[in-house]
């Protein structure tokens, strides 16, 4: 199993945080996942604060700084954006990256932000808008020529160049938050990898096993998981075990810390682990 790690782009201490990433591409990570909010709000907290580096900005300094290391949205909020524009930004990233990209994709939830950027009147179509726009920025990965007739994106003869150094495609990593139909539908038609948050070695199993039948291919499947920086080595070992022991190729962890030298020291204990979970 991959063993990833969640770079906290917001928060006090965030500027310092994607500073380090070079540190922990240095410590044998797999794989740095940066977060998509934009503004902050009452409703994040206390999960997350008012200070956000913006997302694909912080992984294009990641990717700039580091070497081979993967780097991943985790996950990119979709219809907040332009697809197509979208689809540019991070071919840039990927091509520039030498390839480097995973792109973990979600609707959002937070009715309040969708407003600030101007995209309220979406919200409740939300998931259609998602499903569209990942088609759009599919077809831009495809390169060439090409129009569009649908109901959020209309253009004629429209030509997309460079295309993703990855082929066919930067992979899609679809998040959710539990195994409600929709999301799990979204799953089976994009997902090169399922990409679930804070779910128990036993839901990812049993939705797995839906994903797969619904889909009528092998999904992989991967976890998001969140622990307070004090946790104990040997919780974080045996729960990670058991999330490999899952089926998950990867889990991405996400260490809640108060400032950054507390993070840099959780991160160090976690990254004694990555041998022992390949």
């Amino acid at each position: 199993m991959r063993l990833d790690l969640v770079v906290p782009n917001e928060g006090e201490f965030s500027q310092q945080a994607v500073a380090s990433c070079p540190d922990f591409e240095d410590m044998g990570f797999g794989g740095l996942w940066f977060t998509d909010h934009v503004v902050g709000q009452r409703a994040y907290q206390p999960v997350y604060g008012p200070v956000w580096l913006e997302i694909m900005t912080a992984m294009t300094w990641a990717a700039a700084n580091t070497k081979t290391i993967r780097l991943g949205t985790g996950v990119l909020v979709v219809p907040y954006r332009d697809p197509v524009m979208t689809a540019k930004q991070l071919t840039t990233i990927d091509v520039l990256s030498g390839g480097r990209v995973d792109l973990g994709v979600g609707t959002g939830w937070s009715k309040g932000e969708y407003h600030a950027l101007g995209r309220g009147d979406i919200f409740d179509q939300r998931g259609a808008v998602t499903d569209e726009s990942l088609d759009v920025m599919l077809r831009c990965w495809e390169g060439g020529e090409f129009s569009w007739d649908g109901q959020w994106s209309n253009f004629r003869r429209l030509e997309f160049a460079p295309t993703p150094v990855q082929k066919p495609r930067i992979p899609l990593w679809i998040g959710s938050r539990g195994t409600a139909p929709a999301p799990l539908r979204r799953v089976a038609k994009y997902a090169d990898v399922w990409h679930p948050t804070q779910l128990s070695p036993a839901e990812l199993k049993e939705g797995g096993a839906r994903v797969n039948e619904m889909a009528e291919r092998e999904i992989p499947t991967s976890i998001r998981c969140q622990y307070p920086a004090d946790t104990p080595i040997n919780q974080l070992q045996d729960e990670l075990e058991s999330y490999r022991e899952a089926g998950c190729i990867q889990a991405a962890v996400d260490l809640k810390s108060s400032s950054h030298s507390e993070l840099m020291n959780a991160v160090e204990n976690l990254a004694t682990l990555i041998s022992s979970l390949k």
